[in-house]
């Protein structure tokens, strides 16, 4: 019973910096394959713009990783 006393707080402390890691979604854009935190369309004007590229596109091109 000792020895898993020693191991709970390391074992704790794993599952939580797991957890943060894979809290925070990934944006990759179709037109330029970069990463970002956050997605690189945006609308202005009524219209939807790529950040990265300044096209004006029909849907947003990023994606989720």
């Amino acid at each position: 019973m000792k020895r898993l006393q020693n191991w709970l707080p390391i074992v704790a402390v794993a599952a939580v910096v797991t957890f943060g890691m894979a809290g925070a979604p990934k944006f990759v854009c179709g037109l330029t394959g970069k990463e970002s935190a956050e997605c690189c369309c945006e609308s202005k004007d009524g219209k939807l713009l790529c950040k990265e590229t300044g096209q004006i596109l029909d849907a947003c091109c990023c994606e989720t990783k």
